[in-house]
């Protein structure tokens, strides 16, 4: 039988001799030895997460400190994007400006609005309440007056009922529903289960010149989904009755739930310009059917 053991030199009389270590003895040694290098991992990955933490926190962007430069890390606008998107707001500026999202990246094109002249209104719609909160509070207290007065933006909570998985279905059905045919009054009354008819008459009742989609998240299945905000975009934008075109742009189209509904409901032949992820139509007042939202017929899904 093979065991361990441990050499001692004699104490006296010259002579070397051997004492064997119990097993337990050793067993408990490599369990302490263990537990101890287990600890010292632990308190390094804990001392590291805390300094990535740390980091992303300080690099984070500010809401009192709106300068346009970043965005929400996971759907950033890049730099050619938000380059796209500040052209089409500068070249209708002053104007009403509707936005379904809310980042620094966005808020900061309420300052290129406001600062185009008077007659100026930017109003987001977000379902995070602490950004909303956030963004109250900077305007409220001017550290925020980058992005214009808190006069002229408004910031309305939205809830999404709609997760993103539920696109195609929800799709199917409003395809089905005459009354997800192009409105012909506000669309505050529609009866079509992908209107945000929850939001403000402050939203549902105005003009927009501009009308931004950049959320809600839909970045995964399981969260709130963009269907309600493109169907709204569209419909708002279809409301007016005469005037100047509106100009609508979305971004993530990469994706596909962002990819169908423009297309469904913004149509293909009202795309005139895209940069990226971002596209950006322009829908003439009276243009299309009456019936309908596009000239074409819907999109084919396989």
């Amino acid at each position: 039988m093979s065991s361990f053991q441990m050499h001692l030199s004699g104490a006296g009389g010259g002579g070397a001799g051997s004492r064997m270590m119990p097993p337990k003895q050793l067993l408990t040694i490599v369990i302490i030895i263990f537990c101890t290098l287990s600890f010292i991992k632990l308190l390094l990955l804990t001392s590291s997460s805390s300094s990535s933490a740390g980091s992303t926190s300080r690099s984070s962007p500010a809401w009192d400190a709106v300068g346009g430069g970043n965005g929400t890390a996971r759907s950033a606008l890049a730099v050619k994007e938000l380059a796209l998107l500040r052209s089409v707001v500068a070249a209708r500026a002053p104007c009403r400006l509707l936005v379904f999202g809310l980042s620094p990246q966005l808020l900061a094109l309420a300052k290129l609005n406001s600062g185009a002249g008077a007659g100026a209104a930017t109003a987001f719609v977000t379902d995070s309440a602490d950004d909303a909160d956030a963004v109250r509070r900077a305007l409220l207290s001017g550290r925020g007056a980058g992005a214009g007065s808190a006069d002229a933006v408004a910031i309305h909570r939205a809830r999404y009922r709609d997760a993103a998985a539920e696109a195609w279905p929800l799709l199917r059905r409003a395809r089905g529903s005459p009354a997800c045919r192009r409105p012909t009054g506000t669309v505050r009354k529609s009866g079509c289960p992908l209107a945000l008819t929850s939001l403000p008459r402050e939203v549902l009742d105005a003009r927009w010149d501009v009308v931004v989609v950049d959320g809600p998240s839909g970045a995964a299945p399981e969260e709130p989904g963009r269907m309600g905000t493109i169907y709204t975009a569209a419909a708002l934008a279809r409301a007016v009755a005469g005037g100047e075109a509106v100009d609508v742009a979305v971004h993530d189209v990469d994706r596909t739930v962002e990819r169908w509904y423009a297309w469904e409901y913004l149509c293909q032949d009202n795309l005139v310009a895209a940069k990226g992820r971002l596209w950006h139509f322009r829908i003439a007042a009276g243009a299309g059917p009456t019936d309908a939202f596009c000239s074409i017929g819907p999109v084919q899904i396989l």
